[in-house]
């Protein structure tokens, strides 16, 4: 197997040269004269310039291919975030309408009792709601259950 630069691509090395396929491009004249001047100034032949500059576009078309993906992975993420922000929102929303609905009903049972049946109405009501919620969570999280024994003894 070849062994591989960090570019991903195989070394050049010393020994018998392998057959690798070839391009032919065609350029108008003036892009020939340019091109034939900077392989003189880098004192390099035509097939190495021209492979350098291929290899340059083939690794920033990867990195922008790259990029895009990030960027799309970045959008999903961002969409995630304000979902879950939106969700969050709603619970709140709903834990205050009934926390009203609490004090609401708390107000009519609770406070407009008679003061002698306020204490005997309050832990009734609240062992039987312990114990309604102990019902549905027969099979459910052992913790939860154990919190609402404790809570339906004291």
């Amino acid at each position: 197997m070849e062994e591989q630069n960090n570019t991903g691509r195989a070394k050049r090395g010393k020994g018998p040269a392998k057959r690798t396929p070839s391009i032919e491009i065609k350029l108008s004249a003036g892009d020939y004269i340019k091109f034939s001047e900077l392989c003189r100034l880098e004192k390099k032949n035509r097939t190495e310039v021209a492979r350098a500059a291929i290899l340059r576009y083939i690794d920033k078309n990867a990195q922008e291919q790259a990029d895009e993906a990030r960027d799309r992975l970045a959008a999903i993420l961002e969409e995630m975030h304000l979902d879950r922000k939106k969700d969050t929102e709603r619970i709140v929303k709903l834990v205050v309408r009934t926390l009203i609905d609490i004090g609401t009903v708390q107000q009519v049972f609770f406070e407009r009792a008679s003061k002698e049946d306020r204490a005997d109405l309050w832990t009734k009501a609240r062992k039987q709601a312990l114990e309604r919620l102990q019902k549905k969570r027969k099979d459910g999280d052992p913790e939860a259950t154990e919190i609402m024994k404790d809570a339906v003894s004291s």
